[in-house]
């Protein structure tokens, strides 16, 4: 039994034995197989497998396998170029460890994937392509196949040690990615494995520059549920960014990138799928150019924190963007284009020239986008405009930004602040603006902001020689299609504080030469709740200094739209004399000094627009006013040519002022001139001052202009250019009210040069008012002027004008009493050629206008007017004026006279002071030539005082020659200084009926009187009737007594004759001689001296001329030729010396 049990154990034993030999050479087989052979298989079909993909030489240094773990090692892989050369890819071990699991999961398991230290060797040729790109584009023109993915799972991947050498023969740059470590957990399109995330890791170094990624994902789960971590640190972007897939048009020069992004990817149960970017990048040391060449920007630091952007989605969220000393360079080019635009709208039309176009399914979704936080700090702009001929360059320094809370819904209004400096030399520098308490409404389109503040700034302006103002031109753009119009609600900006501190204006005038400079400093302004939202009011407040010495301050309310504001405007001593180069060149004067002072209210209104067919106002028309007062004092003015004072005064004011614009008008209460200074002088070439202040263009004469003006042509001036008539306006008299015009402490010098030895005289204190100056029709001022001539002779004009009307009306009266004229005594030493050695001049002048039409009194008082040497002078008169003035001088010493004038105004000839020179002169002749007729104006007779006319034959002063006398003794007494001499005259036509006539009445008279010695009678009478017994008997006796032959009757007795026939023969047998005669002219000259003996006339002033026979002959009113009197010689004829 021990056998046989025994038996059935060897069996067994040998049958294990059997089996564990075979098995032993089975693994045996196995392990020479998968550690010997199958490594030269796999490195033999390896190596010519890969080089038929490749199309490059490959070479494989060992393959290691190990069967039992199923791990492969490839270790000395290298890959050549194309044809051989240099390695262009190397690896020093490839090990792969598969799982026995493969056999189960239908497809392969692999434990690990590990690639040591490969090496890869890319080349960008010049042409653009890579030294594979053969390979890609076999790869690329296999279709591709719709088969399943294949069941996989590969675990443990990693890199470690990797390289890859860029060479960019393109570009001529090269790049090293070193460094590489790659790990993924897991790649598995098992289903098992679709909810485990793979977590991949990849680390390099670009140039030095690390970078590591992490992430995970589900690949092959529904949802591709993806997360992707980057980091990066340094990555010179200059050195890359010609990698990108556009050609950006600009050049990076130099930046550092670093960044701390993720990456999430979701495919929603809807089909919808979001990619969300979040995390931070940061930029340092960024510069960029222009694809010109010229620099674009540079930076110090950009950092942007990224809350999400869903691109996807059109949702974008950004938590910080923060820019660290950016310097922004902006050139607008010569063709009138803006760099930036330029670069990118270029590059931008290429774009859209290739991209195809968006189809109705493209449309993109509502993009909703948020800022929470942006700030610039230490920025800086740059800005060239080369637009213009000239260059414009201006720089923002010290800019800094902050903004919070900015998004596309416009939930909350944004949040924001702003300062920055502004240096655009010479035109405008800045050093401080600020805005602080900003809030930005997208919904509303608003802004609003707490506080602005301006801090030294200064502005200049320019006025070039040909008159164009001069400042920051805008640039000049190129016309751009306008897109259209906007219909929501215009964007409104309100301040609720302005502040501008130490602010000032610089205007340079070139127009004047020399270069007249004005400033405006230490301008301070305040300003409250300033707003475009119509009908917001602001407050605002400024004061200033000009030219440095006058302070200006104005402040009120105002209303941006519609403008409408209400201002307080307060000038002090603004100098005037800066204004001086202005008017120079029309002025003959130089403005020395003066001030102005201003105080008032300034409205101003733009006026809405009127609708309707009554609408007369255009839109922004401007109305308001201003009311207050207005002062220059202290002015002076002195002449250019010797530099004498012409005109000052310590105050000229004007009080009230109230003006009107739209409907327009000019109303002031008083004006007010104080303690006034003028010189008048007339040069020794006979022209006065004052008409020469203003500089005049040579002007055509008065006729010329009158007889153009009559014709409605036009004048042509001295210089040969027309001189159009003006036609009368149209338009209604602007109206005017002047309450009160007063004068006071006024002094004006006269300087007469033009006569030898030159005359002076001074006008002092002139002082009064000129009250109620108006336009309206019915208005008549009031005038009250008083002063003095050289403080002796007071003067005073008062009456009522009103020279503002259409048809202006004056009727005023002057008088000055007592000027001493032996101060005038050049005068008539030149043009009387005697001079004055003493008396006293007074002057009475009454002048009315009305309706066009003046009517004038000259009263002119001489006292005691008396004429000394006689003056050698070739415009002296050659009239006897000492007669003259003996005619007009009464016997008090008194010359009064009156010389009234009248004439209409709307004759273009008419002239005051012509009419006034023709009046005067015609009396001086009338003295001379008619001095009777002068006496007669005076004391009556008119111009017969000259004779006195008698009766034929008679010597008797009749009634109407004793009126005559009377008239002349009157006013020979009245003028002590004048002589007569009496020439007694005969008529020898008709004096010698006369004389005949007066010889018989003389025989009646003397036989009538014998009869009354006799007792016969009664008293004769002056001559005897005719026609009377009386006269009968008489005559008859006187008949009887002639010794003529008379007829006789035949007896030879003298016949009885009528009366008449009686009379005949008496008067015909009467003989009158030339002796009669000159004894009955010298009788009736003796008849006047005795008379006018008789009633006071001194004897020694009466002069019996020798008689003549004939009519008397007398001066013409010309004074140039004689003609005889067209009455007969009965008379006597008077002359005077």
């Amino acid at each position: 039994m021990t056998e046989e049990t025994e038996t059935p154990k060897a069996t067994t034993s040998s049958a294990i034995r059997k089996y564990g030999l075979r098995a032993a050479l089975a693994l045996l087989i196995y392990s020479a197989f998968g550690f010997l052979v199958l490594p030269l298989v796999v490195k033999s079909t390896l190596v010519a497998k890969l080089s038929e993909i490749l199309h490059r030489p490959v070479a494989v240094e060992v393959v290691r396998i190990n069967p039992y773990t199923l791990s492969v090692q490839v270790a000395g892989l290298a890959i050549q170029e194309k044809g051989g050369g240099d390695d262009v890819a190397l690896v020093d071990s490839l090990d792969v460890n598969a799982e026995w699991s493969s056999l189960w999961h239908g497809g392969p398991v692999i434990s690990e994937l590990k690639l040591t230290a490969p090496a890869l060797k890319i080349v960008r040729l010049s042409d653009g392509r890579f030294n594979f790109s053969d390979l890609f584009d076999e790869w690329l023109a296999k279709p591709a196949s719709n088969d399943p993915a294949p069941a996989f799972s590969v675990n443990n991947i990693q890199i470690s040690g990797g390289k890859i050498e860029f060479d960019d023969q393109l570009l001529d740059e090269k790049h090293v990615l070193s460094e590489i470590d790659f790990g993924v957990p897991f790649v598995s399109s098992l289903p098992q494995a679709a909810e485990i995330f793979v977590e991949p890791v990849f680390k390099v170094s670009i140039d030095g520059s690390p970078l590591l990624a992490q992430g995970k994902s589900k690949p092959f789960h529904p949802s591709l549920e993806s997360d992707l971590a980057l980091d990066l640190r340094a990555v010179e972007l200059a050195r890359y960014v010609d990698y990108l897939p556009i050609r950006l048009p600009i050049e990076v020069v130099s930046g550092a990138l670093d960044s701390e992004l993720k990456l999430a990817f979701r495919r929603q149960d809807d089909a919808r799928s979001t990619l969300v970017l979040s995390g931070r990048v940061a930029i340092r040391d960024l510069r960029v150019k222009g694809s010109d060449g010229s620099p674009l920007l540079s930076l110090r630091g950009l950092e942007v924190v990224i809350g999400s952007l869903d691109p996807l989605n059109g949702k974008y969220a950004v938590d910080l963007i923060s820019v660290d000393g950016p310097e922004i360079h902006a050139r607008v080019t010569r063709q009138g284009t803006i760099n930036w635009v330029d670069f990118f709208t270029r590059e931008l039309a290429a774009r859209g020239k290739s991209s195809p176009p968006a189809t109705a399914g493209d449309k993109p979704p509502a993009v909703e986008w948020s800022l929470a936080e942006a700030t610039v700090s230490d920025g800086a702009l740059r800005w060239l405009d080369e637009s213009h001929a000239e260059p414009f360059n201006a720089s923002i320094d010290g800019l800094a930004v902050s903004l919070k809370k900015l998004d596309s819904q416009g939930g909350a209004a944004a949040e924001f602040e702003l300062a920055f400096g502004l240096q655009a030399a010479p035109w405008v520098k800045l050093d401080a603006f600020s805005v602080t308490g900003g809030r930005l409404d997208l919904a509303k389109r608003e802004v609003q902001i707490d506080r602005v503040v301006a801090r030294a700034s200064q502005v200049l302006v320019k006025r070039a020689a040909d008159g164009r103002i001069e400042f920051v031109k805008p640039p000049s753009l190129q016309v751009v299609e306008a897109s259209q119009s906007d219909a929501s609600r215009p964007w409104q900006l309100t301040v609720a504080r302005y502040t501008g501190e130490d602010l000032a204006l610089r205007f340079e005038d070139s127009v004047m030469s020399p270069m007249v400079l004005h400033t405006i400093d230490g301008m301070k302004v305040e300003a409250t709740n300033l707003s475009t939202e119509p009908g917001t009011t602001a407050t605002v407040a400024t004061q200033f200094r000009v030219n440095q010495k006058g302070d200006a301050r104005i402040g009120g309310k105002l209303q941006l739209s519609p403008l409408d504001g209400e201002l307080n405007v307060v000038v002090k001593a603004l100098d005037v004399v800066p204004l001086q180069p202005y008017f120079t060149e029309q002025l003959n004067v130089v403005l020395t000094r003066g001030q102005v002072m201003l105080a008032g209210d300034l409205r101003v209104q733009q006026l809405a627009r009127l609708g309707g067919a009554a609408a007369t106002d255009e839109p922004g028309k401007l109305a308001g006013g201003f009311s207050g007062q207005l002062a220059v004092t202290d002015f002076s003015a002195v002449d250019k040519v010797d530099s004498t004072d012409f005109l000052n005064w310590k105050s000229l004011s004007l009080g009230r002022i109230d003006l009107r614009l739209n409907p327009d008008s000019v109303a002031i209460g008083e004006v007010a001139l104080s303690d006034f200074f003028a010189r008048v002088v007339i040069s020794p070439q006979g022209k006065l001052n004052l008409l020469q202040v203003v500089r005049q263009p040579d002007a055509p004469s008065g006729a010329v202009a009158r007889k153009a003006a009559e014709q409605g042509g036009a004048v042509v001036a001295a210089e040969g250019k027309a001189v159009a008539p003006v036609a009368a306006g149209s338009q209604p008299a602007l109206p005017v009210k002047i309450g009160k015009i007063s004068l006071q402490g006024g002094d004006i010098k006269f300087t007469d040069n033009f006569i030898k030895p030159n005359y002076s005289a001074d006008l002092k204190r002139i002082g009064g008012a000129v009250s109620g100056l108006s336009t309206a029709p019915d208005s008549v001022a009031t005038v009250d002027l008083r002063g003095s001539y050289d403080d002796i002779a007071p003067l005073k004009v008062a009456g009522k004008i009103n020279p503002l009307i259409a048809t202006p009306y004056l009727d005023l009266q002057a008088d000055v009493k007592g000027i001493e004229m032996t101060a005038l005594s050049p005068y008539s030493g030149r043009y009387a050629g005697y001079a004055i050695d003493k008396g006293k001049l007074s002057l009475f002048v009454k002048y009315k206008i009305e309706k066009n039409q003046l009517t004038a009194e000259n009263r002119v008082f001489l006292d005691q007017l008396t004429f000394g040497d006689r003056v050698d002078s070739p415009e002296a008169t050659k009239l006897p004026v000492t007669l003259a003035v003996a005619l007009l001088k009464n016997a008090r010493g008194e010359i009064d006279i009156n010389l009234p004038i009248a004439g209409s105004l709307d004759d273009p000839q008419f002239s005051i002071g012509g009419l006034l020179g023709s009046v005067v002169g015609n009396l001086l002749i009338k003295a001379v030539t008619a001095p009777f007729a002068l006496l007669g104006s005076i004391f009556g007779g008119g111009e017969e005082l000259s004779n006195v006319e008698f009766d034929f034959g008679q010597a008797t002063i009749n009634a109407e020659t004793q009126q005559r006398l009377e008239a002349l003794a009157k006013a020979l007494l009245d003028r002590p200084a004048l002589k007569l001499e009496i020439e007694g005259y005969a008529d020898p036509d008709s004096d010698p009926e006369g004389l005949k006539r007066a010889r018989l009445d003389g025989k009646l008279r003397a036989l009538q009187s014998e009869g009354l010695k006799k007792g016969d009678g009664e008293s004769p009478a002056a001559t005897v009737a005719p026609g009377s017994k009386e006269y009968a008997d008489l005559l008859a006796r006187v008949y009887r007594a002639e010794e003529f032959e008379k007829p006789r009757n035949m007896l030879g007795i003298a016949k009885t004759l009528p009366v008449d026939e009686m009379e005949k023969l008496i008067l015909a047998n009467s003989v009158v001689d030339d002796n009669d005669l000159r004894q009955l002219a010298d009788r009736r000259a003796k008849a006047v001296r005795d008379w006018l003996l008789a009633h006071q006339v001194p004897a020694e002033r009466l002069f019996l001329l020798p008689v003549r026979l004939g009519k008397p002959a007398a001066t013409s009113d010309d004074g140039k030729s004689d003609s005889p009197v067209a009455a007969a010689g009965n008379r006597v004829v008077f002359s005077l010396e």
